[in-house]
């Protein structure tokens, strides 16, 4: 870790309240579809790129996008990365509670299974937010990982009170 690195690990659990609730598993069993202005495709280099207000749809998953570059390997996908003035991404939860996410730059590494949300990246359930330059999520740790840029600026979380209290009772228990 740099010097001036602010990194902050949390349970996605304890933080924002997602202990119960996990992506939604029919979710990852639908069609992704890709709908955008134009796309390019590379063979020699296993690269699509799609460009002009693409929109990504799987299930309840919806990005949206200025640029969405998909690379693959001999395994099948091996990433997806989204690029915008913000790039978003939105998700319903088993708990039917919405996760969104923004960043200039969204992406999904499928072999390592983390979603990494670069530069302005804003992490939000209900009114409790997570910002900071980047913010990375392990989906199979259930953990993530949020930090500054170099000491230029800080993480944030903001809670709701009520979690705050719940937190509270949680450790009298």
């Amino acid at each position: 870790m740099k010097p001036g690195q602010l990194i902050l690990t949390l349970s996605l659990g304890g933080l924002l309240g997602l202990g119960q609730a996990q992506a939604k598993d029919s979710d990852f069993r639908q069609p992704v579809t890709i709908d955008a202005g134009r796309q390019l495709v590379e063979l020699a280099e296993n690269k699509v790129t799609f460009i002009d207000n693409v929109v990504v749809k799987q299930g309840s998953i919806d990005v949206r996008a200025s640029e969405l570059v998909v690379i693959r390997n001999e395994r099948g996908l091996q990433s997806m990365t989204a690029k915008g003035s913000p790039a978003t991404y939105k998700q319903t939860l088993n708990n039917g509670k919405p996760v969104q996410a923004k960043a200039r730059e969204i992406h999904y590494d499928m072999g390592a299974r983390t979603i990494t949300l670069i530069r302005d990246a804003e992490l939000k359930q209900d009114d409790n937010i997570v910002t900071g330059y980047r913010i990375r999520y392990f989906i199979d740790k259930e953990q993530m990982e949020a930090e500054s840029q170099g000491g230029k600026d800080r993480v944030t979380t903001i809670f709701l009170p009520e979690q705050v209290q719940n937190f509270d009772k949680q450790d009298n228990n």
